[in-house]
């Protein structure tokens, strides 16, 4: 497939399109609807980027960041233990009872949704749940795309994505337009770029076009959007798209699945909110995952539900996943009041999207620090003081406190609480995990590594019971007996 951006001098059909004309109604978005051509073969997808420049090398680091010695851990972790056995336990939050889990064992389909921050948009926790449901992996999709194409740390379920370098992203945890026009992953892509432009190859890692209907939500403007499409490679189609402000859909349709799709700007601003398709019959597991690194939870805080419901018509999921409180526990000095006024302000809100869906919070796992070479060892205090050695459970009280307070706000509203911190092991796990073999904990002490990544899975999957026997199918009742000839008489 040739570079898309070398592609604007193609022959152009032009479709334009009222605001009545071509179009149905998906909840409260209208959508235009556009048949597409599609290509049994369509050749691999082609970025046209320039290579990224090459980074200076760096000097050496006289003093280099290192992990602290074990013994160093190990000390303070003895400390922190004992004065947490004296601290006193919380009374119980009064609360609606949770609904199971797992509320539609044995059905034709189980829906999560998962919204978070780093952690679970690299997709290597998230694909050892699928590898752990045993299900065949023409048996596991996903439903929607959020709009953080081409964000780096973000796998989402596509062969291939490239982006142009005139896109912002508007996180709603962070930005106001985020939160005020959000898409399903609470966050948008904006360009008030001409020329700006995306291309998606769509087919799976075993190159099948599945996708004949393929909806591209986005926010309609005042003045229309002229957009230029090509799909697997065929003719540049312009499209202009007028109608009301606010939430819309694009629908492609082909006759057959769609491998390839290129989008450019032509003219006006363009808001894209997401992708979406239909779930396949056969699809015994759809996860949706709404990973976006430096999120927060405060997203949810800042969206209004209404806002949400044209993208959902109807319940989407049987369970919603938030797992957020790293980018929380990062702000310094931790205000555990604040953070719990703000978790239970985003919950609330999600719960209002979603009130009759199961939920789980996801607390963060430990979290070490980094000293340099200088510092390990040292007794850097004031002279005639008391000296004092570096503080390595900085980040493990306020993500032990972070814990506490999910399992708190989880129990007033009804949902399960499942805390990383505990399954690694508690205080001092960060540098357990970074020094196992293999490495379970990236060398930043807050990310994880691949391993580490299955190995929480597989620890949440055995305390929440996730397994194959989710989407065992429900025996069928035993058939009543026929009656004899003799009870007839």
């Amino acid at each position: 497939m040739k570079p898309f951006k070398l592609a604007q001098a193609a022959v152009c059909l032009v479709l334009t399109w009222s605001s009545t004309l071509g179009q149905a109604q998906s909840g409260s978005a209208p959508v235009t609807r556009m048949q597409v051509q599609t290509q049994s073969d369509a050749p691999d997808l082609q970025c046209g980027l320039p290579p990224p420049k090459p980074r200076p090398p760096r000097p050496a680091d006289p003093d280099p960041v290192e992990w602290p010695t074990q013994a160093e851990v190990d000390q303070q972790v003895q400390t922190y233990l004992k004065a947490a056995s004296q601290r006193p336990e919380p009374a119980p939050n009064e609360g609606p009872v949770a609904a199971p889990l797992w509320p539609r064992v044995g059905a034709s389909l189980l829906r999560v949704g998962i919204w978070s921050d780093s952690h679970l948009a690299a997709g290597f926790f998230t694909q050892e749940l699928q590898r752990l449901s045993r299900l065949a992996p023409d048996q596991v999709r996903a439903r929607f795309v959020p709009a953080n194409l081409g964000r780096a740390g973000v796998r989402l379920p596509l062969r291939k994505t490239c982006v142009s370098p005139d896109w912002h992203y508007e996180p709603a945890h962070a930005q106001s337009d985020g939160a005020a026009y959000p898409g399903p992953g609470l966050v948008n892509m904006r360009s008030r770029q001409d020329g700006a432009w995306l291309a998606l190859d769509l087919r799976s890692a075993s190159r099948r076009a599945e996708h004949a209907l393929v909806r591209l939500l986005y926010q309609q403007t005042e003045r229309p959007i002229l957009l230029a499409l090509r799909v697997d490679d065929g003719p540049e189609q312009t499209i202009s798209l007028q109608g009301p402000q606010g939430p819309a859909v694009l629908e492609l349709a082909g006759q057959n699945g769609i491998s390839t799709l290129a989008l450019r700007v032509v003219q006006g601003t363009l808001r894209v909110q997401g992708l979406e398709w239909p779930v396949a019959p056969s699809v015994r597991l759809q996860m949706d995952v709404f990973g976006y690194p430096g999120a927060t939870v405060g997203g949810w805080r800042h969206v209004r539900p209404e806002s949400l419901a044209p993208w959902w018509p109807e319940p989407p999921y049987d369970l919603v996943v938030l797992a957020f409180g790293t980018n929380e526990g990062n702000v310094q000095p931790f205000n555990a009041q604040a953070y719990r006024q703000m978790l239970q302000a985003s919950v609330s809100q999600w719960r209002a999207a979603f009130p009759q869906t199961a939920c789980l919070l996801i607390a963060p796992g430990d979290r070490g620090v980094l000293l340099r070479r200088s510092q390990k060892g040292s007794k850097s205090a004031p002279r005639g003081a008391e000296a004092a050695a570096p503080d390595v459970l900085r980040f493990t009280r306020v993500h032990d406190e972070i814990g506490r307070i999910q399992k708190q706000v989880a129990q007033a509203n009804g949902c399960h609480a499942w805390s990383m911190f505990e399954a690694m092991g508690g205080a001092g796990s960060a540098y357990r995990w970074a020094r196992h073999n293999p490495p379970l904990m990236a060398r930043d002490l807050i990310h994880f590594t691949v391993p580490g990544y299955q190995r929480l899975a597989q620890l949440m999957a055995q305390d929440l019971g996730w397994g194959p026997a989710l989407f065992d199918p429900l025996p069928l009742p035993s058939p009543s007996p026929s009656p004899s000839p003799a009870a007839n008489r």
